[in-house]
């Protein structure tokens, strides 16, 4: 299946990215093909506690697929040619996007516009477990992707679902975390292999890239090598998708949800944390992931009809007939 490609986003700077396709494995119960936003009447089974995890390998194998699929080089290709002129261009991009941001008022010369306030500190056993809030209205754009939003959506919805017993809800929530899964693991392979400088932390024009870096050097000094892809963006691209394929009668998800992305990608140049370069993969890695999860969960209805199985499709049938006391055979055509 030739799956939909993304052209976003424009405030105030263009980023284009193409989603991979995603052909389905043979353990799969939902052919791609088939197009889930055109049925509302989709069939849930109630998730378990650990699948999510579980089927982590068998999705992993999956994306692997995506990579070397001969029906995908198209769409491989627009997301590399995207991601290099992105690449070229990424000091005056950044440059742009924050004197726009400055204009703004969402950043300052004495602020980076990733403030955030306490409620308060505490820890637990050593590890330290803050309460805290952005400080500025481009904080709070970077904290779309942080995990926060998704978590409140999905602690709602496993509240919602416990209460009334709405598998839909549980089921959701369930891919929603398996898709979050398999796309922190791709994005931090991705990361850890090719060790971009964070705009904030560069050292010249465009960050340097420094391959595959030692853990500990990772570890400890993480902004210097962890700008691509952009796993903020991959992860509200992957719960977008998953929202929209189970709730596909609602159909301000998407637009909402990339409009979030945009913000988003817009308040992480602004503070510095991510170059546009880093956005085409990101979102097609979250796109795919999402993909890949919601078509092994959601099971199509099977429709059967009473009067006929195939009532659309002609047929002839030969059966035995008397007629006039005399042996015969009769044609009976359905139509």
């Amino acid at each position: 299946m030739r799956l939909l490609t993304h052209l976003l986003i424009s405030l105030p700077l263009v980023f284009s990215a193409l989603s991979a396709n995603v052909v389905a494995d043979e353990s799969s119960s939902l052919d791609l093909e088939y197009d889930v936003s055109q049925d509302t009447s989709l069939v849930y089974e109630r998730p378990t506690l650990t699948g999510w995890m579980t089927r982590a390998p068998d999705n992993l194998k999956a994306f692997g697929r995506e990579l070397i699929d001969k029906d995908n080089l198209d769409e491989l290709g627009i997301i590399a040619a995207s991601t290099a002129v992105l690449i070229r261009y990424d000091e005056d991009i950044l440059l742009a996007s924050q004197r726009l941001g400055r204009k703004a008022g969402l950043i300052s010369d004495t602020k980076t516009g990733r403030e955030i306030s306490y409620v308060f500190k505490t820890d637990v056993k050593g590890i330290d477990l803050p309460i805290y809030y952005p400080a500025n209205t481009n904080s709070a754009l970077y904290y779309i992707g942080d995990g926060y939003t998704q978590l409140a959506i999905s602690t709602g919805m496993v509240s919602y679902g416990l209460w009334a017993n709405d598998v839909r809800a549980l089921s959701t929530v369930s891919q929603n975390v398996e898709s979050l899964f398999l796309t922190g693991i791709v994005v931090q392979i991705l990361k850890r292999s090719t060790g971009r400088e964070a705009p904030f932390v560069r050292d010249g024009e465009g960050g340097k890239w420094r391959f595959f870096p030692s853990m500990d050097e990772y570890n400890y000094n993480t902004p210097n090598y962890d700008a691509f892809p952009s796993g903020h963006v991959a992860t509200v691209v992957a719960s977008t998708e998953v929202f929209a394929a189970n709730y596909p009668e609602y159909g301000l998800i998407r637009p909402t949800g990339y409009i979030l992305s945009g913000l988003l990608a817009f308040g992480m140049l602004n503070n510095g944390v991510h170059w546009a370069g880093d956005y085409p993969v990101g979102i097609a890695i979250g796109y795919t992931s999402a993909k890949i999860v919601t078509s092994r969960t959601i099971k199509r209805k099977k429709r059967i009809k009473s009067e006929n199985l195939n009532s659309n499709v002609p047929s002839w049938h030969v059966m035995p007939a008397v007629l006039d006391d005399s042996p015969g055979v009769a044609l009976h055509y359905v139509f």
